[in-house]
């Protein structure tokens, strides 16, 4: 801890904790500090010592920007009308704070970290207990990542008889003991675990009276989701598990936020929505096939996947939802005619971009809330896809293909859709995965279509074979 970095701090605090006390209300107080290049993912591996079960991590493909949130200096949850509430939360409560140091980028500074439950009004299992329906944490200690550029965000919430001399030497301290604690942990092999399918032949029951429905008219497609449970002799651990992913699926969105005893996290491929200033940016991802062994059998399954039927009419639904979700909240709105390859290790994805410029009153949980589900995770019709998965699905996906991700004191952020993910409690694991229904849907060839999906997460759980 240096002599300037307490003597920031504290100048810092004491203007909060004066401004606390001439207004008579606790005053947000966020110094930003430039630092030396940390690995992300050790500092939260250290953040376990202090702060057990209060971890949030957050990385996307382009390594454009990590953030890693230590404890919980303010938590924002809301159930009913929850993207409008916790958004306008965040704004009122930003309106007295203190923030200095904090540069012209996105995710330095003040930052919310979190997500959303797929459905708020699903039917609630007890899986998912410790999760909100809507929750997002703004951290005590916060590292922010990109390329070689390192910026430690420090918040606290004062009052006006608070001692700004002993909190800024409290969390400075706080993050010293944490910096010390760093270490180069091996890449570990996971532990042995089994497997327990949930009832895979009623699933594939659901599957087909899905298909049936579809063929009657009643919707266009819908995503249904299964579940596998994992037993383990040893605890799971979330900072390895994220280690092995960070390896393994490095050109995904990795995420994990920790309630409780529980941690939930994975290796996403697919964005839901990004905002850097004026631009704003989707994705549309559906359509899948396996990965081929050699350069040229993954070749053939890429063009298979390019001209199959049922993947570019679920493909196309997706881009048709989102160009209008678009097209309705932006401006100047550009999506390419035909769909390109998104290849990960172990599948590869039909895929259209989608840029826009942010229009007057945009928001980013506004947009959030505009494209959650989309056709990939729900189906189409949205709502009366939704209303399905409700009636014929025998699952809690609880935070499963729901938003997650980040927002700063600027507007700016992005979520991604959280499949490919799974979760964490204790020597136990749940994993889920889904697929899209259409009328001449194969219950096996879905149920197949499942188990390549749960292989991102299985192997960097443990490696355990998947049959």
């Amino acid at each position: 801890m240096s002599t300037i970095q307490h003597q920031e701090l504290y100048s810092l605090l004491h203007q909060g904790v004066s401004k606390a006390e001439k207004r008579g209300t606790s005053v947000l107080v966020s110094q930003v500090l430039s630092i030396a290049a940390v690995d992300p993912l050790s500092f939260y591996a250290a953040g376990s010592s202090g702060y057990q079960n209060d971890r949030t991590f957050w990385s996307d493909p382009d390594n454009d920007t990590t953030i890693v949130g230590l404890g919980r200096m303010k938590q924002f949850e809301a159930r009913s009308d929850r993207f409008r509430m916790i958004e306008q939360e965040w704004q009122e409560f930003l309106q007295t704070s203190v923030i200095d140091g904090a540069p012209a980028r996105p995710g330095v500074g003040p930052v919310l970290l979190g997500g959303f439950s797929f459905d708020p009004s699903a039917p609630d299992n007890g899986s998912w207990d410790h999760f909100p329906e809507g929750g997002m944490i703004l951290p005590e200690l916060m590292i922010t990542s990109a390329g070689n550029n390192a910026w430690l965000t420090i918040n606290a919430i004062v009052n006006g008889e608070d001692d700004a001399e002993g909190l800024s030497e409290k969390l400075l301290n706080k993050h010293h003991l944490i910096l010390t604690d760093l270490n180069d942990e091996p890449y570990l092999k996971g532990e042995d675990f089994s497997i327990e399918e949930i009832r895979p032949n009623d699933w594939k029951e659901t599957v087909q009276s899905a298909a049936a429905s579809i063929r009657e008219g009643k919707l266009e497609k819908v995503v249904l989701a299964r579940e596998i449970k994992l037993q383990s002799s040893n605890s799971f651990s979330s900072s390895r598990t994220l280690k092995r992913l960070k390896k393994q699926q490095s050109d995904s969105y990795l995420f994990a936020f920790e309630y409780g005893n529980q941690c939930f996290l994975g290796a996403s491929p697919e964005r839901l929505v990004k905002r850097d200033g004026q631009q704003v940016y989707s994705t549309c991802l559906a359509g899948s096939i396996q990965r081929g062994e050699t350069a040229e059998e993954d070749g053939e399954l890429g063009n298979i996947l390019l001209h199959d039927k049922k993947n570019r009419i679920e493909h196309d639904l997706v881009v048709q939802m989102i160009r209008t979700a678009m097209e309705e909240e932006c401006e100047f709105v550009q999506v390419p005619s035909v769909p390109e390859l998104l290849k990960t290790p172990d599948i590869q994805h039909l895929y259209t971009p989608v840029v826009a410029r942010a229009g007057k009153g945009t928001s980013l949980l506004r947009m959030v809330e505009r494209l959650h589900p989309t056709p990939a995770l729900g189906g189409f019709p949205q709502e009366e896809a939704v209303e399905e998965i409700r009636r014929i699905e025998n699952l809690d996906r609880g935070w499963y293909a729901g938003p997650v991700g980040w927002m700063d004191f600027q507007g700016n952020g992005e979520f991604a859709v959280a499949i490919r993910s799974g979760l964490l409690n204790g020597n136990q694991a749940t994993l889920y995965a889904g697929c899209g229904i259409v009328g001449d849907s194969d219950p096996q060839s879905e149920y197949e279509e499942t188990k390549m999906k749960f292989k991102p997460m299985l192997t960097a759980l443990g490696g355990n074979q998947y049959d």
